[in-house]
Order: C-alpha cells, then structure tokens, then sequence
C-alpha cells in the first residue's frame, strides 16, 4: 500500500525526481526510452552487441542491445544513463576497482532510474513479497528479477527511514525532558545515566533498562 508518513527522499531519489520533473514525467506509463532519450537530447541505437554509453565531444548516444526483451532494454537504459550523467573517460584506461565502483553506482541508479521511489511510492502494492514484485514489474515495465531486487531496496530503505524518525523522536523527547527538568547533560556511568545541571550539579541518577527485562 502507498506509504503513510512523511518519507524523505534520499539525495539521488531528489535527482531523479529533478530529472523527471524537467521532463514532465509523474506517471509510470511515460517511462519510454525513445520519450526520454529525445528529451534528455541523447541519441539511442540498437544493435546486436551488449549494451553502451557513448560520448563523442558533447554528442551523447546510448547503443542499447536488440537481442534483449523491451524490459531488459528499459533496464540498460537507464545503466547508461548514469554513465553518461556522471561518469567520465573511458573504462579501458581504468583500473578494475574504479570500474567496479562506476558500475555498481550506473547499476543503483538504474534501480532507481527505472523504478523511481516518488512513482513507487504512490502505488498500491499487495502485502505478498511475490505479488508486490509482479505488480512493479507490469507498472514499471521491467523484468520480474530486476522489481524483486528494487522491491528488497525499497523496503529496506523504508526501514532505515522508519528507524531514523523513531530515534529524531526519542531524542526530541529527550531534549524536553532535559528542559523541563532543568537538566543540561545526561552522562552514562554504567548501568545507570547520571543528570547534571551546570548550576546544581548532579541532580539525579537514572537506571538504564536491563536488556532481560
């Protein structure tokens, strides 16, 4: 189901959004390689080898793989995509592992390029992990496999960003208490936390709770 609180966006979910909204794309069904590819100013080929980013002085194209199914396509697409957005000079002069680094950022961003969190979020997704990743795959138009890694991604980053606000709460919480009980510092001892006020001292003594209780 669409989330219910107020999730912010990662940094590169606020790009993609950026990218789409330049475009004037909101809704799944406008995600279309040659739509995009024409708005962005890049030129796609196909041919029967794997698929690449090319940048020619400024003249951008991406030669997508026609031996793929349309879904795996849409996938390369976006792949490319980040190679030419924000990768620069040419993988054969480059060490293995500063490859592998441009390649696992091209393949996140492709996650989140094909299947951007703003457009997830507002889909109605069934409780069933299986059922949740087939409804992504016919929304978004990408392969079983490819909605059931994005699906895991999605939800851990829900669970970060769940984990996050509770503790922006409890410490929020916490700097109340400290002000209306005129505590300034909470200093843990060891078992205990001890309260300090500058003016007073040590006012009290608070237990920390025993894991086993």
């Amino acid at each position: 189901m669409p989330i219910m609180y107020d999730y912010r966006l990662t940094p590169l979910e606020q790009t993609i959004e950026r990218i789409y909204s330049t475009m004037d794309i909101r809704e799944p069904h406008q995600l279309d390689v040659e739509t995009i590819s024409h708005k962005l100013g890049i030129w796609v080929h196909y041919a029967p080898f794997s698929s690449r980013a090319i940048d020619r002085g400024g003249l951008q194209s991406i030669v997508l793989d026609n031996r793929l199914s349309r879904q795996e396509q849409w996938q390369d697409f976006g792949h490319e995509l980040c190679h030419l957005m924000h990768h620069a000079g040419n993988q054969l002069s480059m060490g293995e592992s500063f490859i592998r680094l441009q390649e696992t950022k091209a393949t996140n961003f492709a996650y989140q390029f094909c299947v951007p969190t703003f457009m997830l979020l507002a889909v109605e997704l069934p409780r069933l992990e299986s059922e949740a990743a087939a409804s992504i795959a016919a929304v978004f138009g990408v392969t079983s496999e490819f909605a059931g890694e994005r699906l895991k991604r999605h939800r851990r980053q829900l669970t970060s960003a769940r984990i996050a606000e509770r503790l922006t709460a409890y410490f929020h919480a916490e700097e109340i208490v400290k002000r209306n009980q005129g505590i300034d510092y909470i200093v843990p001892t060891g078992g205990s936390r001890m309260l300090l006020c500058r003016e007073r001292g040590v006012i009290g003594y608070m237990r920390d709770r025993d894991e086993t209780d």
